[in-house]
Order: structure tokens, then sequence, then C-alpha cells
């Protein structure tokens, strides 16, 4: 990342985002929604009737009578008809822009049956491209749902696409090339990484065409291929997210964090925002590769702004995805005792890093998939803390699957905070047979970590399995399992803990608890009108609600056809 990038970034946030809480909404409401079941998720968990939006501000809550003589002659009046409402969801870790990236450019394989079709319309695109031309597709295809049960190779993307470059996403970070773009990128048999992309080789030692990222490079596939595909202009970037943004509105998300993003990529965000565009709320990780940990300061001292900057529509959230490594503080079952893996960074020099990341004013999103590792980021959290406070900073760790009583206590002390996904979801089977059966039931302990009096939100790590915050929900509460059915049932929350989870305390992880999160009056009108109450609703039917509108600062910005909204 280029010392002009980053200045020009910080030059386009300080001359237009200011700090500051918004003020309490006052006069007679713009609408006022009642006959409800409103779960404000306020301090006391209330339930009340009905509350009133003026601008972008929630102006008042409580019974239908005490709101509804609010009313003014224009004041709309909108019937919930029973329907339960909740603040508006949130997303602690999203990759917003990548997920587009992959899904809305390209040849649409979307729900593709097979591998034949699949083959066939890259010979169709190839058909009318110019030679030399890139043929590459969008994902939302399983090779595990063909015919074939299997994904394309080298060699038939060859005989379908010859005088062309093919790139095949299958996901952020698994793609399929043919070997002109193999020739482009330099790949050969002597090369097996790629700035973290690994590359697949047959019994022979040739490139297979499949690439992959390694452990803690979540982006290098995309990276490289960003060499052979082309890439989106600042216009078709803007375009990527506003669509993309919609998809998410559709599940009941109004902010996301949008962690691991280039400053050409803040610039879209910002440029929407300038223009009174956007429409999800966005706290942005800047994007840090840990063979960039000797170049931090320089990195970090030209923007003279650091974690919070910014306002209830766009905002500076952490350097993002830098991590050392991925160890594990039991080993896999090997009979040596060795830890799996190796780290990307040597302990101490990541220790300096999250000491220079601390004196510029930002904060780390480290993405720890071990316990090992968590003792290595803690240890250097600690370091950070005795040369200044980090104790009021919000500090994170991201995911933490395998986390143990002696590292919350650490946490608790340093005021750091939780960003939880559902990794045994869907990954339950693969856990048991990596780590065992006792220490795979506690990954994701959301029960222990918030009974450390841990502050822990939740989200997705999209695009992966799902975005979709009632899973989260239905996961949290039921510990049910896609692969084993109930799985570490003692680290089921409670409906409201959990709601808790994907709305005020994702709020309280941007600095932002006093302006969203809730449904109080005074704060953002950021809510979502359900489709059943989620609060006592069977639990088997969590995951299946789904929002029937989604306003965002008073804004419907998602409507069902079904909803009458």
């Amino acid at each position: 990342m280029h010392f002009v990038a980053l200045l020009c970034v910080w030059v386009w946030f300080a001359a237009g985002i200011a700090f500051g809480q918004q003020a309490p909404a006052a006069g007679v409401p713009d609408e006022i929604f009642y006959n409800g079941k409103i779960i404000t998720v306020d301090p006391a968990f209330r339930l009340q009737e009905a509350f009133a939006v003026k601008g972008e501000q929630f102006l008042a809550v409580g019974s239908n009578a005490q709101v509804r003589r609010l009313a003014g002659p224009r004041t709309r009046l909108t019937d919930l008809h029973g329907h339960a409402v909740i603040p508006g969801l949130m997303d602690n870790h999203n990759h917003e822009y990548y997920a587009g990236l992959v899904s809305l450019r390209g040849i649409n394989l979307e729900g593709v049956p097979s591998l034949a079709e699949l083959l066939n319309r890259i010979r169709q695109a190839a058909a009318t491209a110019p030679p030399g031309e890139t043929i590459y597709t969008t994902v939302g295809w399983s090779p595990t749902e063909f015919p074939e049960k299997r994904p394309p190779n080298r060699r038939e993307l060859d005989q379908v696409a010859p005088n062309h470059p093919v790139v095949v996403y299958q996901g952020r970070g698994l793609a399929y090339l043919n070997g002109a773009a193999l020739k482009v990128l330099g790949i050969t048999r002597d090369v097996n990484n790629i700035r973290g992309a690994i590359i697949a080789k047959d019994a022979s030692g040739e490139p297979t065409g499949a690439v992959s990222n390694a452990d803690g490079a979540p982006t290098a596939m995309l990276n490289l291929t960003a060499k052979v595909v082309p890439q989106p202009t600042l216009e078709e970037k803007k375009d990527i997210l506003s669509k993309i943004s919609q998809q998410q509105h559709a599940l009941g998300l109004t902010s996301i964090r949008e962690l691991r993003i280039t400053p050409s990529t803040m610039r879209a965000y910002y440029e929407l925002w300038r223009e009174g565009k956007l429409t999800m709320r966005v706290s942005m990780g800047l994007e840090v590769n840990s063979e960039d940990a000797d170049r931090l300061e320089e990195m970090l001292s030209p923007w003279g702004v650091g974690s919070g900057f910014g306002d209830h529509w766009l905002r500076l959230d952490s350097v993002a995805e830098f991590n050392p490594g991925n160890l594990l503080r039991e080993p896999f079952a090997e009979p040596s005792g060795n830890y799996f893996g190796e780290p990307n960074l040597p302990a101490e020099k990541f220790r300096q890093a999250i000491l220079v990341i601390n004196r510029y004013g930002w904060r780390p999103a480290l993405h720890i998939d071990g316990d090992k590792t968590l003792d290595i980021v803690l240890d250097a959290y600690e370091a950070a803390d005795r040369e200044s406070s980090i104790r009021d900073k919000r500090w994170i760790v991201e995911h933490i699957p395998l986390v143990h009583p002696d590292q919350m206590e650490r946490m608790k002390r340093l005021g750091v905070m939780v960003s939880a996904q559902i990794q045994p979801y869907e990954g339950a089977v693969d856990m048991v047979r990596r780590w065992g059966k006792p220490r795979a039931e506690r990954a994701v302990p959301m029960r222990e970590l918030l009974d450390h009096g841990l502050i822990v939100s939740g989200g997705s790590d999209w695009p992966g399995p799902t975005n979709n915050p009632f899973v989260n929900i239905y996961f949290y509460v039921t510990r049910n399992t896609l692969g084993l059915g109930p799985f570490g049932v003692a680290q089921k929350i409670s409906r409201a803990e959990a709601l808790r989870v994907e709305t005020i305390n994702n709020a309280y992880l941007t600095y932002e608890e006093k302006i969203k999160g809730s449904i109080e009056p005074g704060k953002l009108a950021d809510f979502v009108i359900l489709s059943h109450d989620i609060l006592i609703v069977p639990e088997d039917q969590i995951r299946s609600i789904l929002p029937l509108a989604t306003y965002v600062g008073g804004r419907k910005v998602f409507s069902s056809t079904q909803g009458g909204f």
C-alpha cells in the first residue's frame, strides 16, 4: 500500500466526515408505527407497542396511545398488524465488496447444474470474446451438487477456451485456471506459493489450475487473479457496493464492519457517502498483510486519524487481517506434540507491529483461528497496554473459535472484545476430525464468553456459508449444526442475549452504542419488521425468519413483495 494512497484517503475523510452523536429528535413525527411488538433491546429489554420516527431518528417509543397522540396532520401511520420489530441487525465481520466482486461480475454460474453446463457456458463466452481477452465467472456453484461431483480441471478449461485466459471462481478463497491464465501469472511447476496464494500440483508436479488461499491470507487468491481478471473502475465499484448492500438489507442487515479493504475500495465507499447514496452503515478495516509488518510506520503515520474516525454512515475501524499465523495451543493429535502450521510472523516482529498500531491510534482486528495464536496475540496486546493503555480503546480479537478460561480473563483485564461467528454450524464434522470431540464442542463458547463478562458480537465472515443473521441467532440459541445436530449445547445462550450480540454489542464494537443498536428515543431509526416473532417462534424456525421490511435512518431500504410494508 503506497504512502500517497493512504494520504489521499486521509484527505478524503478529513474533508467530509465529522464526529458527532446524533441530537435527539424533537417535534411532530414523520411516521408512527403502531400495533406491533417492539423488541427494543434497551438495557431493560423492554417490549413496547409503538414508536415514532422523525428524520433519521426514533422520536418516541411506548404504548399505542402514548405514541399516536404525537401525530400531526402530515404524520404517516403504519399499522404493524402485530408483527415483531427489532433494531437493525449488524454484521461484525463482513467482506461485502469481495462478495460483490465474485458474485456480480463475469459469466453467471449461480446454480449451474453440472460440470458439463459450466464448461458449455465458458465455451459460449469464448466463441464471442476477442482473442486473448480473459474469461471469468461468478461464484454460486458447488461441485458437490454436480452429477460429475468435481470441479473443472486445467485440461478441460484449455479445451473450451484455447485462446483465452480463464478464471473460474468457486469462492473468495478458491479458483480454477486454464493454462493461458497460469502463463500470464507466471505460474509454473517451480512455483508453489505466491504471496499467500497456494498453487495446487498434480502427481507429476505440474499445476492443476486450482489456486487457493493459505491460512491467514483470505484474499490472496483474489489478489493474484486480479493480475489477469479486469478490475472494476471506480463507478463499477460503487455499483457493486450498492447492489450487494441491497442483498444484505433483504436479510435485515443495516450495519457492517467491512474488514480488509484497500484505499481504492474506501474511495468507492466515500464517493457513495459524499453523494448521499450509502444505505449500509459501514465501519472499514484497512487491509494490511503480514509482509507489510516492517512498513507499518510508513503506512499509518500519514493518516493523522485512526480507529473510530468518521460519522454514523462511514468510519475507520481497524488494521485488519494482519496476524502472526494460525498455530494451535494443542496439536491436531500429532504424536510428536508439535504445533500444527507455521506462523506468518515471528512473535517478536508481530509484537513490534502491534506497538506501532497502538502508537498511531489504530486498533488491530486480528483473525485468530487457533488458541496458541491467541496467546501470541494477547502477549502483544499486553505489551501495547504497558506502553499506552488499550483498556478503553475497544481492541478486538476476531473469530477465536478456540479459547480457554485463562485467555478470557486476560481479555477481560485488557478490555478486549470478541468478534464471534458460527464456524461449527457447517464445520462441526471437520472440527471433530481435526481437534477431537471435547475440544470441538467448545468451539465458539458463547456461554462462557458472556459469563466472563466479555462484550461479544456476532457476524458472518461473509462471503462464506451464509451472511443471514437469523442463522447466527439460531445457532447461538440452539447449537444445532448441519453435520452433527446439537453440538456443544452447554454453550447455548438465550434469545435475548443473541439479539444483543447481533445488535447493541455490535454497535459498541464500532464506538456507536449511544447512537444505534436499540430502539430508543434519539437513536438512529434502524429497524427490521419480522415475518415471525423471534422471541416465541419455535427454535427450529428462527433461521427461517424473514424481514418484511428493513429501514435505515427511518428510510425503507428493503420491502418484501409479500410483506405489506
